[in-house]
């Protein structure tokens, strides 16, 4: 399949509800779920714009959206509580080092999924 091809936008949208569902779960009050919520839409205005100023097709650029939303949600998935005892720990301590915090271990599961995701969608962006 081609990159610029239509079948992007729904793989898009797939990907965005996968990562609203695993992220919005996870957060614990309505000042964390709102941040959650518009990190789709400012990444989608920052590929908007980058398509805008380099003349490319926005839909070349959707594989790597997919990318990133779906290895941010798949980095997530199976430590929900893990996600909201620091999101809690989070909003309990403003400003303090994110190291003296409860154990974060869906950060290790992110740390590999996010750039195996984006690894493979810069792959096939220049490869198609």
């Amino acid at each position: 399949m081609d990159r610029t091809s239509p079948w992007w936008w729904l793989f898009a949208a797939i990907g965005v509800a996968v990562y609203l569902a695993v992220m919005l779960s996870g957060m614990t009050n309505g000042r964390q779920r709102i941040w959650v919520s518009c990190g789709p839409a400012l990444c989608f205005v920052a590929a908007a714009t980058y398509s805008t100023t380099y003349d490319t097709p926005l839909t070349g650029l959707l594989p790597l959206y997919c990318g990133a939303f779906l290895g941010i949600a798949l980095g997530a998935v199976g430590h929900r509580k893990a996600m909201r005892a620091f999101m809690t720990w989070r909003a309990e301590n403003p400003g303090e080092p994110d190291d003296e915090g409860p154990d974060v271990p869906w950060m290790l599961q992110m740390a590999f999924t996010l750039p195996v995701f984006l690894g493979g969608a810069i792959w096939y962006v220049n490869a198609y």
